[in-house]
């Protein structure tokens, strides 16, 4: 059932998972030109949400793009931690994932790189509290009980809100939520605050609840939290040709969901048998950036950069993780990790 404030308890289980650089992307109007692989074969992660992925799905484009002879297989996740085991069992090829769990990849040598970068977190993740919790600021968080689901970029996003008010983890009691069961805890009044993304968020909000802190407000003090495509190593050797037509063809949909949001909202709302509402929340709350911007040392730099926006970001994020014990190490180097040369191919 379907409250008249909120989404149903469906939709948060189908698309809770899904949540997380507003510069417009820019992208091309026509198919771009079929991969000519022979008996390939393409392992295609994606959140169950009305994502670019899941639009490739529903409308069976990036099966055109990929050409006939490739077999492409989707496969549907729910957190980053999924994704990283399947890729370490070489059960999937291409994903997208928040930088928080990359970074972890990284961190345990997974042999993956990162691609591109799929979108920026800013309003899609936010810290909502109970309006009956005493909580109007981030200080006022102290001694109080927030959910979120761990090793994600709204666990980090949390820690790093309440570190700009020098509370710790050890000020406050969090607690290790799945995104479909926030909303219960919620109403039992289990926890204080959530931080978590669309379509949970709305129903926090809509449930006595208001927001006080959204991702995107870290922007201004240093920390960028977005989403990357992650690649398998071996498939990208293997089969560039394939890695680059999935990339024209993510940008291909950026333009329309920039540009003819409703036709994405009238293809995703049967296809996932949710409400339109939703659908426009989540293509509003989708901020991506064009090849060519990410060719610039702001975001990932040209091929070989050193010192890019994207590479400061995950060092950061990096080093934060570790000091707040979620990865043990860090690599000495990120920069053979981050690989821009497909962007090259695509301006």
């Amino acid at each position: 059932m379907t409250s008249k404030h909120g989404f149903s308890r469906r939709e948060i289980a189908l698309l809770g998972a899904n949540f997380g650089i507003v510069t417009v992307a820019a992208g091309t109007l026509g198919w771009p030109q079929n991969a000519r692989a022979q008996q390939a074969k393409a392992m295609l992660g994606h959140f169950s949400s009305a994502n670019q992925q899941n639009y490739s799905k529903a409308t069976g484009s990036m099966q055109k793009a990929m050409g006939s002879n490739v077999t492409v297989e989707f496969q549907g996740v729910t957190a980053g931690p999924q994704i990283l085991t399947a890729m370490a069992a070489n059960n999937m090829d291409l994903c997208n994932i928040g930088s928080t769990p990359l970074i972890v990849g990284f961190a345990n040598g997974l042999d993956v790189s990162m691609v591109y970068v799929h979108k920026i977190v800013k309003d899609s993740e936010c810290l909502a509290v109970r309006n009956d919790a005493g909580i109007a600021t981030r200080k006022d968080l102290k001694g109080k009980k927030i959910g979120c689901p761990f090793n994600t970029s709204v666990h980090f996003a949390l820690l790093s809100a309440m570190k700009t008010v020098d509370l710790t983890a050890k000020d406050v009691t969090l607690v290790n939520l799945r995104p479909d069961t926030i909303l219960a805890a919620w109403q039992r009044k289990d926890i204080d605050a959530a931080y978590i993304w669309n379509p949970v968020l709305l129903n926090l909000v809509n449930d006595n609840g208001k927001i006080i802190f959204q991702s995107g407000d870290l922007i201004p003090m240093g920390t960028i939290i977005f989403d990357a495509i992650v690649c398998r190593n071996a498939f990208k050797k293997s089969h560039p040709d394939l890695v680059l037509a999935y990339l024209k063809e993510l940008d291909r949909i950026n333009t329309v969901y920039r540009d003819n949001p409703q036709e994405v909202i009238d293809v995703m709302a049967p296809f996932l048998q949710v409400s339109k509402e939703l659908v426009n929340t989540i293509v509003k709350g989708t901020y991506t950036v064009s090849p060519k911007d990410q060719l610039t040392n702001e975001w990932m730099g040209a091929p070989g950069a050193k010192d890019s926006g994207v590479l400061k970001a995950i060092r950061s994020q990096a080093e934060f993780l570790k000091g707040a014990d979620q990865i043990k190490n860090i690599p000495a180097d990120f920069g053979p990790l981050v690989d821009s040369t497909f962007l090259a191919k695509m301006v």
